[in-house]
């Protein structure tokens, strides 16, 4: 799998809602290196084959497949067949879909089980009928944030809320396929060691250890499958938890540390180098949201 090298592996999206119909002509991303969004990724695959990957698990997708990531997870792909990959991919703000649901729907529901320490990939399947359907709802969707007209915002609303009630439904009632899991045992025993240490300092002797192959062989494997070195892998993870920690409201200085930095000028120089702004930027910018 040949990866690319990106500084930024935070990858912004303009908006709360962001929902694209694409073909195989459009990249699948900025980069095929691991990254995280702010923003609930779901894929939904229209033509084509690939191994959807996030740091705890992966899956080979088809036609009617859907993926669910949550936001701040790490992930990435690799399309097996060339010439052919059509997809649907929605971004949608955490915050928007508390607002969208009611008590008896929650339409958070195909990512939460990552909070309850369920780390497996998750996935439904739509049927023809299904599939052609979601499709038309996110063509409008689509056309209503790219080409805004009176009453868009309603749109917007409605067929969000569409899509998000069919295919929540459809995953309560048809959850996690039964494909094999695809994430290497080594590289995913790696990032379990780094999510469960992230804020202490993490050594190659460390991983050794705990792993039980040579330290080099340990960082090969995961710079192959992620695009990634160790180093900034473990960069990465701690400023995804920087910005949930902000978002949540704790003080940029008090998050610092929390996210295992040891100064806060490094943490801040660090932080806006990969999301784009600073933590104080971050968190205002969040304040404004809800």
């Amino acid at each position: 799998m040949t990866k690319r090298t990106c500084a930024k592996k935070f990858m912004a999206v303009n908006g709360d809602l962001i929902c694209e119909v694409k073909t195989i002509d459009a990249p699948f991303d900025t980069t095929d290196d691991m990254h995280n969004h702010f923003c609930h990724e779901i894929l939904i695959v229209l033509d084509g084959e690939l191994n959807l990957y996030t740091e705890y698990s992966g899956r080979v997708l088809k036609r009617g497949d859907i993926g669910f990531i949550p936001q701040y997870v790490f992930h990435t792909a690799d399309i097996l067949t060339p010439g052919r990959y059509d997809r649907i991919v929605i971004n949608v703000n955490d915050e928007l879909l508390k607002k969208a649901s009611t008590n008896k729907m929650k339409l958070r529901t195909c990512f939460e089980p990552y909070e309850d320490n369920d780390t497996s990939l998750h996935t439904t399947h739509l049927d023809e009928e299904e599939l052609d359907e979601i499709k038309l709802y996110c063509q409008e969707l689509q056309k209503n944030i790219i080409h805004p007209t009176s009453g868009s915002d309603i749109l917007k609303d409605a067929y969000l809320k569409l899509i998000m009630v069919k295919i929540t439904n459809h995953f309560k009632d048809n959850p996690n396929m039964a494909y094999p899991e695809m994430l290497p045992d080594i590289v995913s025993k790696t990032f379990e060691y780094i999510d469960k240490h992230l804020t202490e300092e993490i050594t190659l002797s460390d991983l050794e250890k705990a792993i039980h192959h040579n330290g080099t062989y340990i960082s090969r494997c995961v710079k192959k499958f992620s695009g990634l070195s160790i180093q900034q892998y473990i960069i990465a993870k701690k400023i995804a938890l920087a910005c949930k920690l902000l978002k949540e409201g704790l003080s940029p200085s008090d998050v610092c540390f929390m996210a295992g930095f040891n100064n806060y000028s490094n943490f801040s120089r660090t932080f806006s180098k990969h999301v784009g702004q600073s933590p104080k930027q971050l968190q205002m910018a969040s304040r404004s949201i809800k």
